[in-house]
């Protein structure tokens, strides 16, 4: 999946597949996660908030999408 470089301190980019619903978080650590079940309104709106991290905390980690580490 591509994903596209984000300003954020702790987000490096974000991708999403609405084919497989599939949210992609890349962290400046390293981390990947992939989010399941995710609206494309919800990837928008991750892409336009100014807070990204607070966005991911508490709209997408508490939203109930499947969740894989993916590294």
């Amino acid at each position: 999946m591509k994903r596209q470089p984000v300003r954020s301190t702790s987000l490096k980019a974000v991708g999403y597949d609405p084919a497989t619903l599939a949210l992609e978080i890349e962290y400046r650590n390293g981390q990947i996660v992939r989010y399941t079940g995710a609206s494309e309104a919800v990837y928008q709106a991750l892409l336009m908030v100014p807070g990204k991290a607070l966005f991911v905390e508490q709209v997408v980690e508490k939203s109930g999408y499947g969740r894989e580490q993916v590294k």
